[in-house]
């Protein structure tokens, strides 16, 4: 078991991956899902690494919640989903 965890290699105390190939292969498979989940979690690992000021932690925080948040519904799309009884 102990083995096991030596061949361990982590990417932003999130993402791990024992061989290259397998880090190789996430990269070129990637989708948006998984672009974001990593861009979060980078930003996320550098704050805590104290790589940001404070102004910089905001804007990576605000940038985040912006990706993160889904978006409230319009009264215009909320319009257009109705279904229309005739």
């Amino acid at each position: 078991m102990e083995n096991e965890n030596q061949n361990i290699n982590t990417l932003f105390n999130t993402i791990n991956y024992r061989e290259p190939h397998e880090l190789n292969k996430f990269i070129d498979e990637m989708n948006l899902d998984q672009a974001l989940f990593c861009l979060v979690h980078a930003a996320r690992y550098a704050h805590n690494k104290g790589i940001y000021d404070i102004e910089e932690s905001e804007v990576v925080s605000k940038a985040i919640r912006a990706l993160t948040t889904p978006q409230p519904i319009s009264e215009d799309e909320k319009n257009d989903q109705e279904p229309i009884v005739e």
